[in-house]
């Protein structure tokens, strides 16, 4: 099966979100914690290369969108090819964050609906693109499991130098489990005063029980987006 890419690129312009801090305030505290966890993923992978980022959290509402944003922001400002896919179809929140359309998106490619590049934007941060959902998948493990999942990982590796996939909370939904073993590291957000302490360790051992490569923990004490 082959997975056909065009050559012509969408080139709608977002406006990200203002509370971005990484974008608005590259100088500041925060931005600086992140470009801490953006140094420290490589690190922590053991000398391995690391091109493609899964970022979970155990339950919806704990800034792991907002986190991943920041994250794939300041890799951009490092002068890497960055692409964010939101592979949150019950929750898609990217889009919002980019104040881009939800569909099309990557829901339509797996319905093989259109190619690949008609549904990834640019951003208005240089080096930063984007894979918004698309509708919801009411099947959504098993296309995120398919052989065309497979061919779009493949293209995005070949395109861009990292690529940070925004997927559903890892308790209680499958769809996570079904990405683990198509990114080279798995990041877990855990949130201060919301994520129980049995809630990080059950999200710990599915992700294990799924041979996910967890990297490490990403502690947001922050409010939520």
């Amino acid at each position: 099966m082959k997975l056909l890419v065009r050559e012509r690129q969408k080139t709608s312009k977002s406006f990200i979100n203002r509370s971005i801090l990484s974008y608005n305030i590259p100088h500041g505290t925060i931005s600086e914690q992140y470009r801490t966890i953006r140094n420290n993923i490589q690190y922590a992978s053991n000398g391995q290369k690391v091109k493609s980022l899964l970022i979970t959290s155990p339950s919806e509402g704990e800034g792991k969108s907002t986190a991943l944003v920041n994250l794939a922001i300041c890799m951009a400002q490092r002068g890497d090819r960055v692409l964010i896919i939101d592979a949150n179809f019950r929750n898609a929140t990217i889009h919002k964050i980019f104040n881009v359309q939800l569909a099309p998106g990557l829901s339509n490619i797996l319905g093989k609906q259109l190619e690949i590049r008609e549904a990834i934007y640019n951003t208005e941060v240089e080096g930063l693109d984007i894979l918004p959902s698309g509708q919801r998948l009411y099947n959504s493990t098993e296309m995120l499991n398919s052989a065309i999942m497979n061919m779009v990982m493949e293209y995005a590796v070949e395109q861009y130098d990292m690529i940070l996939l925004d997927c559903p909370p890892v308790l209680g939904v499958p769809d996570t489990n079904a990405l683990v073993d198509k990114c080279d590291g798995v990041l877990l957000l855990l949130h201060t005063g919301k994520t129980g302490k049995e809630q990080a360790l059950e999200a710990k051992r599915a992700l294990l029980f799924a041979k996910a490569n967890i990297l490490g923990v990403i502690l947001n004490n922050k409010k939520s987006v």
